[in-house]
């Protein structure tokens, strides 16, 4: 290959890897990163087509927009001999642009919001537009909204489990009711219950919000958000809380209460309580989503307790 057949390669992989970047995956944004490694030139190309791209101003986020000019960015990167086959297109492509202003800044300067969602008893996993990976817990539903300065995700219901892919430029902001939880580059979980919100992080950092109250989470601790108490933070046994990914419940010491409310989450058949008094009774063991029946038996071999399942639910009583 020629000097300048090669310069045109690198100018041309280099406008391709640009106009992809902002809704490449994981394995995307590893394969642009391992080529701008490679050699001095590549890094220069795409440091270039940058600069060339930032003087279109506000429409430079349109992905329509984007693949019109892919061509063009790579094309203005060439010595000025390459430079006459190509001038007549590109001055239509940016009369086309400078023509849709108005329009491309009222229509897409705000993305639609994309929404996902599982059922009682799914578990499902997604990759946002920018690698993020979510995974979404039981009746889960999340709506990501991304702009130029800001990732947006409102979990709606449920919970769900995030790994952010760092963007320095843009913030990942997840917000349950009035609280928010600001990624620092980190995998957390966030869940929200009727009375409170509660995050827990497995990796990195997060900052916590809620009102004027700030707090930074490190690995293995959990922070509960409720309208009474503010926020309180805990540390936490990460085998307990991560369980659920693998479709396990894991109890140590729990409240049977708290175990009939968790294993509930997951099956359309419920635990009940007959008996008030038995939800202070500790249980410790290992139990599969979305099976009540199973856990009531487990429930029968190690406490003093008894099962009625001749009705709709499975109503444990004390023997």
């Amino acid at each position: 290959m020629t000097m300048d057949k090669q310069s045109k390669h690198i100018a041309e992989q280099a406008a391709a890897y640009f106009v992809q970047r902002r809704g490449e995956t994981v394995a995307q944004r590893r394969e642009r990163e391992a080529w701008l490694a490679e050699d001095d030139q590549h890094e220069r190309a795409y440091e270039e087509t940058g600069r060339i791209w930032d003087r279109t101003g506000n429409l430079r986020d349109d992905a329509h927009l984007q693949a019109l000019k892919a061509a063009d960015l790579a094309a203005l990167q060439r010595p000025r001999w390459f430079r006459a086959d190509w001038m007549l297109s590109a001055a239509a492509t940016f009369t086309l642009l400078l023509g849709g202003a108005y329009l491309a800044a009222r229509l897409l300067a705000s993305p639609p919001p994309v929404t996902y969602t599982t059922t009682l008893g799914e578990r499902r996993t997604e990759v946002l537009a920018d690698g993020t990976q979510v995974v979404l817990n039981t009746n889960s539903a999340i709506e990501a909204q991304y702009t130029r300065g800001r990732r947006s995700v409102e979990l709606q219901r449920g919970e769900a489990q995030f790994e952010v892919t760092h963007d320095a430029a843009r913030p990942f902001v997840v917000s349950v009711g009035d609280g928010t939880v600001t990624a620092l580059g980190t995998r957390f979980q966030v869940r929200r219950d009727t009375d409170a919100t509660v995050v827990t992080l497995l990796k990195g950092r997060v900052e916590v919000a809620q009102g004027k109250r700030r707090r930074i989470l490190q690995p293995n601790e959990q922070a509960r958000l409720s309208a009474n108490a503010g926020i309180a933070v805990q540390a936490i046994d990460p085998a307990q809380v991560d369980g659920w990914l693998d479709g396990w419940l894991r109890f140590r010491n729990a409240p049977l209460g708290q175990v009939v409310a968790e294993a509930n989450r997951y099956s359309p058949r419920k635990l009940r309580l007959g008996d008030p008094t038995l939800a202070d009774l500790r249980l410790n063991g290992n139990f599969h989503t979305g099976d009540s029946a199973s856990i009531a038996s487990a429930v029968v071999q190690i406490l003093p307790v008894r099962v009625d399942d001749r009705g709709a639910d499975i109503v444990l009583l004390s023997k």
